[in-house]
């Protein structure tokens, strides 16, 4: 009787210490980009994440070689890379989709946290934009004579980034904005 306890509370204790090293990479993101570029000989690395795709943890890069696209897969544990794919243009359509319908964080909410980041500001646009290989909440925020774009994840409303643009910068998106408008 005694064994058959000390089994289940064994049992109990290490799941979720199991559970707890799934969940956290052995491989650091820079030895396992090192990996993925070792697998695509001269490519540049544009987006590397930490990630839980197809029922397993995996560190996922999208590196760029030529005109094309590869993603590279690492398993977090071994640095073994298990999987290159070229992505098409179907497929990251898809992508992109299903990004758009899981994402967590409405525009509303983003303005909101947007301006939680930047007090007293007010939001003169904001977007759902694809960055780096993921959707981003982006907002530009004025603030007295600065203008702050400020990067929101949409699954978590995590603020990721806030960088101040400047007067230059500015003039020349609305530039290009009001160019594009016009062809």
């Amino acid at each position: 009787m005694k064994f058959k306890m000390l089994l289940t509370l064994a049992v109990a204790l290490s799941v979720p210490l199991l559970a707890q090293s799934q969940s956290k990479p052995k491989v650091s993101k820079a030895q396992a980009e090192q990996a993925a570029l070792a697998q695509v000989k001269g490519g540049q690395v544009l987006s590397g994440e930490y990630e839980h795709e197809a029922g397993k943890h995996i560190w996922s890069f999208d590196i760029k070689s030529g005109d094309q696209i590869k993603e590279v897969w690492v398993d977090p544990v071994s640095g073994m890379v298990i999987k290159v794919s070229t992505e098409t243009k179907s497929n990251e359509k898809k992508e992109k989709a299903e990004d758009m319908k899981s994402a967590k964080v409405t525009k509303a909410e983003a303005e909101k946290i947007a301006l939680e980041a930047v007090p007293g500001g007010k939001v003169m646009e904001s977007e759902l934009e694809h960055e780096s290989g993921k959707f981003i909440w982006s907002l530009d925020v004025k603030s007295g004579k600065e203008t702050k774009e400020v990067w929101i994840d949409p699954q978590t409303g995590k603020v990721v980034k806030v960088t101040t643009e400047s007067a230059k910068e500015e003039k020349s998106e609305k530039k290009l904005e009001t160019g594009s408008k016009k062809h």
